[in-house]
């Protein structure tokens, strides 16, 4: 008899916790839908049997308002809750991916995919292994020649400090809770790797750009 896996789905669409709850309901009766919710932490749940709180697995879509750039931080929540995670990954840039990879995340399957790779990667995650839908996987393995490699922390600081809302080297500095000192050495470290790698990014646009390129930024 199949070991009982227990699932929390959260996605802003109703319509899809529905729809892959039903499906796992017939193709997958192994895989127990606990809950769907819309958010994390559980705003808006909509208990489905037992609640989310014995869950194995959580299967994160998209997000709604401000933790859709979290997504890294959703996963390190989620898995210091206990579950691991496999993400539905349509919406997310590469750095977005990357980036819940390196917080915990152990599969990714795009969200138009066939719900049997979903199962599967429900499968795969409650037992501690990984799994890469092939489409990811090339997407992945595609852009990796092409970046240089940035730390958890550099991600989240270029994020901050040339993304879609810029902050301020200071506003940048409490945000993450460490010196404008800090800040300026990993900008310059960047920079440095950059440099290293054959690419000139000597002011602020030509390294948002270069970061924009490589994934890095949305």
């Amino acid at each position: 008899m199949a070991t009982l896996t227990r699932v929390l789905l959260i996605d802003n669409h109703q319509l899809l916790v529905d729809s892959l709850s039903q499906w796992l309901l017939v193709y997958a009766p192994e895989i127990r839908v606990l809950a769907g919710a819309s958010s994390w932490p559980l705003e808006g749940l909509t208990p489905q049997g037992d609640g989310a709180a014995k869950a194995d697995v959580a299967v994160v879509g998209e997000l709604q308002g401000r933790e859709a750039p979290n997504l890294a931080g959703i996963v390190s929540s989620l898995r210091a809750s206990g579950m691991q995670v496999v993400l539905l990954a349509d919406q997310q840039p590469v750095m977005a991916i990357s980036s819940a990879l390196d917080a915990g995340a152990l599969a990714i399957v795009p969200k138009s995919a066939d719900p049997g790779h979903t199962a599967a990667a429900i499968r795969a995650a409650a037992s501690g292994r990984r799994y890469l839908h092939p489409d990811i996987k090339g997407m992945l393995e595609s852009t990796a020649a092409l970046r240089v490699e940035l730390s958890v922390r550099e991600r989240r600081l270029v994020e901050l400090y040339l993304g879609p809302t810029p902050r301020s080297i200071r506003e940048v500095a409490d945000l993450l809770a460490i010196s404008e000192q800090t800040v300026k050495s990993h900008l310059h470290r960047v920079r440095q790797r950059y440099a290293a790698a054959g690419f000139k990014v000597g002011n602020i646009i030509s390294l948002q750009d270069q970061l924009r390129k490589d994934g890095w930024l949305s």
